[in-house]
């Protein structure tokens, strides 16, 4: 089939290189002017850099370079996606440079893509299109009353991805909004060169520190199935929610003891950032230098507080904060996470695709129910990204090629993957906006293609940090199996119909 991907990042990328490795014809558009979605130049801060380690955020068989950093620079994964879309034989069907303005189902089926490039407007009819421009492509930035006035003094406004080399923060008052990885890198980097950085927090979580004790590190608390459990065992198969229930206890106990393990090492009981929250709720891993900062007073942090307003006093611009206290600040970073948008259809199919409430419900986190020869790669929330988008796309391979079983519209309803596209959205519905991504998620997958990892593999990653090789040969084992039907039968499987 011809498929369009919308998206060169992590996803887009290995979306494209699978379905190209079972014969159909893919074309990649990117709006941006290289590789790497998140990761593309045009949306560099300071310092920006993976949360996960170089051997967890890879594809399964295209590891990173050697002299790759543990967790890779913006620079170095950007080179790690060109380098994969060169072995993968797709950097040629990647138009970067190309921004999708439209796509409408086609009269005949299939969809008609408008896009907009150096040379002008164009029209491309395929017989698919999947949306891998991101779930970190929009971002959100909360209608503060008084910006214009704020603006009008001098002031600034800014994202992280608006930031480059952070030029624009030397010698200035700046505020940062959030609680986030991104939040706290760009902290750090503010404090070396601005004349003050406060970081302004709703809400102080727990942060994991890239080595706890000993030899645990953050990959056996994030990345294996034991970790899972203890830290968020509602995302874990059934058979795993039940042992949870049977050790609440020892859990308990566990969650405690990383607590204390993880506040004595980042020293938040010194620097008054301990949450209120227990272990479980948590934002991100540790900024290199964040705390430390925070202790040396290079940078303020504004706990459970707010932005109420941007406002000019005497001529000076700042920020009100919500318990009326005021902050000078010449730029304020905006720092508050990512809206997802669907502004490329038309009102007919986002009416197809949302609900009454305006959520989106995705099968696998790939397929919507009404709109036909339509998938979404790299949905979700997940410190295993590029292999989850791998998977997937090995997923919606299947699927076309009609091996893949599909629910019936009640069970579709009962348990898809549901997203709330905006933060106004979720707080309304007091749900998180995202799903996140799990083992039992990639364990779905896999069971559908009738391809579980070997018992061996499942058993060694509850207590060995994932190692993406471990799926490597998804790829072989679902074209043997589609080989084997058109041998004896003398043709490929027929499709089965998306409903």
């Amino acid at each position: 089939m011809k498929i369009a991907v919308v998206g060169a990042g992590p996803s887009g990328l290995s979306t494209a290189a699978v379905l190209q490795q079972f014969g159909h014809d893919v074309v990649v558009f990117e709006k941006a002017p290289d590789v790497g979605g998140v990761w593309s130049a045009t949306r560099a801060y300071p310092d920006v850099a993976t949360q996960d380690d170089r051997v967890s955020y890879a594809f399964s068989d295209v590891p990173h370079a050697g002299d790759a950093p543990v967790h890779p620079t913006g620079a170095h994964v950007r080179a790690y996606l060109e380098r994969y879309a060169q072995a993968k034989g797709i950097a040629a069907h990647v138009r970067c440079g190309t921004r999708v303005v439209a796509a409408a189902p086609g009269p005949d089926g299939g969809w008609l893509v408008d896009v907009v490039d150096a040379a002008g407007p164009a029209r491309h009819a395929v017989d698919w299109l999947v949306v891998a421009s991101g779930v970190f492509s929009t971002p959100h930035v909360p209608a503060w009353p008084g910006r214009a006035e704020f603006e009008a003094a001098g002031g600034r406004v800014v994202e992280p991805t608006q930031l480059g080399d952070g030029a624009v923060l030397a010698g200035r008052d700046v505020v940062v909004v959030g609680w986030g990885k991104t939040a706290c890198d760009v902290a750090v980097a503010t404090a070396r060169t601005a004349r003050s950085t406060t970081v302004v927090a709703r809400a102080v979580r727990w942060k994991i520190p890239k080595r706890i004790v000993g030899g645990l590190t953050f990959r056996h608390l994030l990345l294996t199935r034991l970790g899972e459990h203890v830290m968020a065992p509602e995302r874990t198969s059934p058979a795993a929610r039940l042992l949870a229930v049977g050790s609440l206890p020892l859990r308990r106990a566990s969650l405690w003891w990383l607590e204390q393990v993880i506040a004595r090492r980042t020293g938040l009981r010194a620097v008054g950032l301990l949450p209120d929250v227990r272990l479980p709720q948590s934002d991100s891993l540790v900024t290199d230098g964040f705390f430390e900062a925070v202790a040396q007073g290079r940078v303020a942090v504004r706990r459970e507080r707010s932005v109420a307003a941007l406002e000019v006093v005497d001529g000076v611009p700042g920020v009100r904060l919500s318990d009326g206290a005021r902050v000078p600040a010449d730029v304020v970073v905006a720092a508050t996470g990512f809206d997802q948008e669907l502004s490329v259809f038309g009102p007919a199919v986002q009416a197809a695709l949302l609900d009454e409430d305006g959520v989106l419900a995705l099968h696998r986190r790939i397929l919507p129910l009404d709109v036909p020869q339509l998938a979404f790669a790299g949905w979700g929330n997940t410190y295993r990204s590029p292999l989850s988008a791998e998977v997937g796309a090995v997923w919606l391979a299947g699927h076309l090629a009609g091996v893949v079983p599909l629910p019936g519209r009640a069970e579709f309803l009962r348990t898809a993957e549901r997203y709330h596209l905006t933060h106004a959205q979720a707080a309304a519905h007091g749900q998180p906006q995202l799903p996140s991504g799990s083992f039992a998620a990639l364990d779905q997958l896999l069971d559908d293609l009738g391809l579980p990892l070997p018992v061996a593999v499942r058993r060694g990653q509850w207590t060995r940090p994932l190692q993406p090789a471990s799926y490597a040969d998804l790829v072989p084992r679902l074209r043997e199996r589609l080989a084997a039907p058109a041998r004896s039968a003398g043709s490929t499987p027929a499709p089965q119909p998306v409903r």
